[in-house]
């Protein structure tokens, strides 16, 4: 029972110590800005104004009277302590948003009006064709109405193109579904619309 005691005992000594230690060590903090107080200042200004006239009174001739000497008491602006720093928060990170799909261009054919021609054909495609492409108007399409051609050896190598040979509705409006099919971001048919007559 003394084996098991001894080493508790020295333990508990141990944390009495320094537990008297934290303690003087927070009472120093706190008491050695008092002793910077004003007013610890202000008595010792006489003192040191009394001692120079007595210094100057035993090196001065009897003739000659002392200089008269004011003392300004000093007076600082009593000292606080320093206000708490708020500890930084961290707002939590938000979950990230899912990128939203783009509509296949069959859903926004009836925003573009529909009609023969170029002008009519580049408005459609460059509303509702996938992103990426260019676009050719009148343009070589290997004998068919239309074509989307995307990367192909001998026909647009290393490029992105939705040609029209003829610019009717049907062609064009197929072209630009094709190419969301292309880039497999569609799984329509290609050519939904039919073909020109």
């Amino acid at each position: 029972m003394d084996n098991n005691s001894h080493p508790l005992s020295q333990l508990t000594n141990i944390s009495h110590v320094l537990t008297v230690l934290v303690l003087m060590a927070v009472g120093a903090v706190f008491l050695i800005p008092l002793s910077s107080l004003p007013t610890a200042r202000r008595t010792a200004a006489p003192i040191e104004a009394r001692h120079e006239v007595a210094n100057s009174k035993s090196h001065s001739s009897v003739s000659e009277p002392a200089p008269a000497t004011t003392t300004v008491p000093t007076t600082t602006p009593p000292t606080t302590p320093p206000a708490a720093v708020p500890t930084p928060t961290t707002p939590p990170v938000p979950a990230p948003v899912p990128p939203t799909p783009r509509a296949p261009a069959a859903v926004a054919v009836a925003t573009v009006s529909n009609g023969y021609g170029c002008a009519p054909a580049l408005a459609y495609l460059q509303a509702h064709a996938a992103p990426g492409f260019t676009f050719e108007c009148p343009g070589w399409t290997d004998g068919h109405q239309a074509m989307t051609c995307d990367n192909v050896a001998g026909i647009c190598p290393g490029a992105k193109v939705i040609a029209i040979a003829t610019p009717c509705p049907a062609a064009y409006m197929n072209e630009a579904s094709n190419s969301w099919v292309v880039l497999g971001e569609s799984n329509a048919a290609l050519d939904p619309y039919g073909y020109c007559h």
